[in-house]
Protein backbone atom coordinates (compact mmCIF):
# COMPACT_ATOMS: atom_id res chain seq x y z
CA UNK A 1 0.00 0.00 0.00
CA UNK A 2 1.25 3.69 -1.16
CA UNK A 3 1.69 5.87 1.79
CA UNK A 4 2.67 9.33 2.48
CA UNK A 5 5.24 10.83 4.05
CA UNK A 6 4.08 13.92 5.17
CA UNK A 7 2.91 14.81 7.90
CA UNK A 8 -0.76 16.84 8.23
CA UNK A 9 -1.95 19.30 10.89
CA UNK A 10 -5.30 18.97 10.16
CA UNK A 11 -8.20 16.67 8.17
CA UNK A 12 -11.52 18.48 6.72
CA UNK A 13 -14.06 15.73 6.04
CA UNK A 14 -17.36 16.10 3.93
CA UNK A 15 -20.06 14.05 5.59
CA UNK A 16 -23.04 12.73 2.98
CA UNK A 17 -21.50 9.71 1.02
CA UNK A 18 -17.96 10.03 3.10
CA UNK A 19 -18.21 9.14 6.71
CA UNK A 20 -21.85 9.26 6.50
CA UNK A 21 -23.89 6.19 3.95
CA UNK A 22 -26.51 8.51 3.51
CA UNK A 23 -26.26 7.82 -0.84
CA UNK A 24 -27.41 4.80 -0.43
CA UNK A 25 -29.80 4.92 1.95
CA UNK A 26 -31.21 7.49 -0.27
CA UNK A 27 -31.31 5.63 -3.17
CA UNK A 28 -33.01 2.95 -1.34
CA UNK A 29 -36.25 5.32 -0.39
CA UNK A 30 -36.17 6.30 -4.41
CA UNK A 31 -36.55 2.40 -5.15
CA UNK A 32 -39.58 2.31 -2.54
CA UNK A 33 -40.89 5.32 -3.74
CA UNK A 34 -40.79 3.75 -7.18
CA UNK A 35 -42.79 0.80 -6.13
CA UNK A 36 -44.90 1.88 -4.08
CA UNK A 37 -46.48 5.03 -7.27
CA UNK A 38 -44.91 2.73 -10.20
CA UNK A 39 -42.01 4.83 -11.35
CA UNK A 40 -40.20 2.86 -13.74
CA UNK A 41 -36.23 3.11 -13.59
CA UNK A 42 -36.65 4.95 -10.46
CA UNK A 43 -33.03 3.50 -10.19
CA UNK A 44 -31.24 5.39 -12.50
CA UNK A 45 -33.09 8.10 -11.50
CA UNK A 46 -32.03 8.35 -8.13
CA UNK A 47 -28.30 8.32 -9.40
CA UNK A 48 -28.61 10.88 -12.05
CA UNK A 49 -29.42 13.33 -9.21
CA UNK A 50 -26.99 12.15 -6.35
CA UNK A 51 -24.91 15.21 -4.98
CA UNK A 52 -27.43 17.60 -6.76
CA UNK A 53 -29.31 20.56 -4.90
CA UNK A 54 -33.21 19.89 -4.44
CA UNK A 55 -34.44 22.29 -7.19
CA UNK A 56 -31.57 20.35 -9.13
CA UNK A 57 -33.75 17.24 -8.06
CA UNK A 58 -37.37 17.76 -8.45
CA UNK A 59 -36.62 19.43 -11.88
CA UNK A 60 -34.97 16.47 -13.16
CA UNK A 61 -37.80 14.29 -11.60
CA UNK A 62 -40.16 16.45 -13.56
CA UNK A 63 -38.21 15.91 -17.16
CA UNK A 64 -38.58 12.35 -16.46
CA UNK A 65 -41.58 11.46 -15.19
CA UNK A 66 -43.92 14.35 -17.10
CA UNK A 67 -45.42 15.63 -13.69
CA UNK A 68 -44.06 17.97 -10.06
CA UNK A 69 -41.27 16.35 -7.97
CA UNK A 70 -41.34 18.05 -4.88
CA UNK A 71 -44.36 15.68 -3.09
CA UNK A 72 -41.94 12.61 -3.73
CA UNK A 73 -38.64 14.97 -3.02
CA UNK A 74 -40.54 15.73 0.71
CA UNK A 75 -41.73 11.96 1.22
CA UNK A 76 -37.99 10.80 0.80
CA UNK A 77 -36.76 13.61 3.10
CA UNK A 78 -39.43 12.37 5.69
CA UNK A 79 -38.56 8.86 5.47
CA UNK A 80 -34.79 10.09 5.75
CA UNK A 81 -34.99 11.99 8.57
CA UNK A 82 -36.98 9.33 10.75
CA UNK A 83 -33.87 6.87 9.51
CA UNK A 84 -31.44 9.42 10.61
CA UNK A 85 -33.29 10.41 13.95
CA UNK A 86 -32.95 6.89 15.00
CA UNK A 87 -29.55 6.42 13.67
CA UNK A 88 -30.53 4.12 11.00
CA UNK A 89 -28.28 6.04 8.46
CA UNK A 90 -24.97 4.34 9.66
CA UNK A 91 -21.38 5.60 9.59
CA UNK A 92 -19.26 3.90 6.62
CA UNK A 93 -17.18 1.16 7.82
CA UNK A 94 -13.60 2.48 9.71
CA UNK A 95 -14.71 5.77 9.91
CA UNK A 96 -14.60 5.94 13.53
CA UNK A 97 -11.22 3.98 13.00
CA UNK A 98 -9.53 6.75 11.23
CA UNK A 99 -10.83 9.53 13.68
CA UNK A 100 -9.29 7.82 16.25
CA UNK A 101 -6.26 7.37 14.26
CA UNK A 102 -6.16 11.07 13.26
CA UNK A 103 -6.85 12.12 17.12
CA UNK A 104 -4.29 10.09 18.50
CA UNK A 105 -1.71 11.36 16.03
CA UNK A 106 -2.79 15.28 17.08
CA UNK A 107 -4.53 16.32 14.31
CA UNK A 108 -7.19 18.59 14.03
CA UNK A 109 -10.40 17.71 12.48
CA UNK A 110 -13.02 19.13 10.86
CA UNK A 111 -16.46 18.44 9.29
CA UNK A 112 -17.24 20.65 5.87
CA UNK A 113 -20.79 19.66 4.42
CA UNK A 114 -23.45 20.84 2.46
CA UNK A 115 -25.68 19.61 4.68
CA UNK A 116 -27.71 22.17 7.68
CA UNK A 117 -25.45 22.38 11.25
CA UNK A 118 -28.69 20.73 12.63
CA UNK A 119 -28.81 18.07 10.36
CA UNK A 120 -24.69 17.49 10.79
CA UNK A 121 -24.50 17.82 14.25
CA UNK A 122 -27.37 15.43 15.12
CA UNK A 123 -26.38 12.70 13.06
CA UNK A 124 -22.98 12.64 14.06
CA UNK A 125 -24.53 12.48 17.66
CA UNK A 126 -26.87 9.97 17.48
CA UNK A 127 -23.82 7.67 15.88
CA UNK A 128 -21.44 8.47 18.30
CA UNK A 129 -19.00 10.36 15.54
CA UNK A 130 -19.27 14.26 17.11
CA UNK A 131 -16.70 14.20 19.79
CA UNK A 132 -13.92 13.25 17.06
CA UNK A 133 -14.70 16.94 15.41
CA UNK A 134 -13.13 19.94 16.92
CA UNK A 135 -15.57 22.05 14.79
CA UNK A 136 -18.95 21.91 11.67
CA UNK A 137 -18.68 24.22 8.99
CA UNK A 138 -22.00 23.64 7.15
CA UNK A 139 -23.85 24.37 4.12
CA UNK A 140 -26.53 27.35 6.05
CA UNK A 141 -23.09 29.00 7.12
CA UNK A 142 -21.35 29.53 4.10
CA UNK A 143 -22.54 31.78 1.16
CA UNK A 144 -21.34 30.13 -1.62
CA UNK A 145 -21.89 26.07 -2.12
CA UNK A 146 -19.13 23.85 -3.46
CA UNK A 147 -17.83 23.49 -5.98
CA UNK A 148 -16.69 27.10 -4.60
CA UNK A 149 -13.87 26.51 -1.77
CA UNK A 150 -15.20 29.09 0.83
CA UNK A 151 -16.35 26.14 3.15
CA UNK A 152 -13.45 24.33 3.23
CA UNK A 153 -11.27 27.52 3.88
CA UNK A 154 -13.42 28.14 6.50
CA UNK A 155 -12.98 25.25 8.32
CA UNK A 156 -9.19 25.63 8.12
CA UNK A 157 -9.79 28.61 9.61
CA UNK A 158 -12.14 27.69 12.33
CA UNK A 159 -8.98 25.05 12.76
CA UNK A 160 -6.13 27.70 13.08
CA UNK A 161 -4.25 25.94 10.12
CA UNK A 162 -3.40 26.85 6.54
CA UNK A 163 -5.08 24.58 3.83
CA UNK A 164 -1.80 23.66 2.74
CA UNK A 165 -0.73 22.09 5.82
CA UNK A 166 -3.68 19.91 5.95
CA UNK A 167 -5.65 16.94 4.12
CA UNK A 168 -9.36 17.34 2.51
CA UNK A 169 -11.67 13.72 2.32
CA UNK A 170 -14.46 14.11 -0.19
CA UNK A 171 -16.29 11.53 -2.32
CA UNK A 172 -17.99 13.84 -4.80
CA UNK A 173 -17.00 15.79 -8.12
CA UNK A 174 -18.28 19.27 -6.86
CA UNK A 175 -16.89 18.23 -3.37
CA UNK A 176 -13.66 17.21 -4.72
CA UNK A 177 -13.55 20.69 -6.74
CA UNK A 178 -13.90 22.36 -4.21
CA UNK A 179 -11.59 20.96 -1.73
CA UNK A 180 -8.48 21.17 -4.57
CA UNK A 181 -9.27 24.84 -5.00
CA UNK A 182 -8.94 25.53 -1.26
CA UNK A 183 -5.42 24.21 -1.09
CA UNK A 184 -6.07 20.98 0.98
CA UNK A 185 -4.29 17.76 0.14
CA UNK A 186 -7.16 15.88 -1.46
CA UNK A 187 -8.15 12.73 -1.43
CA UNK A 188 -11.10 11.10 -3.29
CA UNK A 189 -12.94 8.47 -1.69
CA UNK A 190 -15.78 7.41 -3.94
CA UNK A 191 -18.64 5.88 -3.11
CA UNK A 192 -21.66 5.66 -5.60
CA UNK A 193 -20.59 7.71 -8.60
CA UNK A 194 -16.80 6.62 -9.83
CA UNK A 195 -14.58 8.98 -10.73
CA UNK A 196 -14.31 10.30 -14.32
CA UNK A 197 -10.77 11.40 -16.46
CA UNK A 198 -11.71 14.98 -14.56
CA UNK A 199 -11.85 13.75 -10.97
CA UNK A 200 -8.35 11.61 -11.35
CA UNK A 201 -6.62 14.46 -12.63
CA UNK A 202 -8.14 16.79 -9.89
CA UNK A 203 -7.36 14.63 -6.97
CA UNK A 204 -3.92 14.26 -5.24
CA UNK A 205 -5.33 10.66 -4.96
CA UNK A 206 -8.13 8.36 -5.26
CA UNK A 207 -8.47 5.54 -2.97
CA UNK A 208 -11.22 2.92 -2.06
CA UNK A 209 -11.89 3.39 1.14
CA UNK A 210 -11.60 4.81 4.22
CA UNK A 211 -8.89 1.95 5.70
CA UNK A 212 -7.23 3.00 2.47
CA UNK A 213 -7.00 6.54 3.72
CA UNK A 214 -5.74 5.68 7.25
CA UNK A 215 -2.99 3.26 5.90
CA UNK A 216 -2.40 5.96 3.02
CA UNK A 217 -1.64 8.17 5.77
CA UNK A 218 0.76 6.13 7.67
CA UNK A 219 -1.72 6.45 11.22
CA UNK A 220 -1.40 3.98 13.67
Amino acid sequence: MLKIDRNFKAAVFDMDGLILDSEMTVLHIWEQLGEKYGFEGIREYGISVIGKNKKATVDEFARVYGQPGEPYERELRQIYNVLAEQGKVPLKPHTIELLSAMKNAGMKIAIASSSTREEVTSQMEVLGALPYFDTCVCGDQVTKSKPDPEIFLKACDALGVRPEDGVGLEDSFNGVRSCKASGLFTIMVPDIIQPDDEMKALADIILPSLKDVQDFLNLK
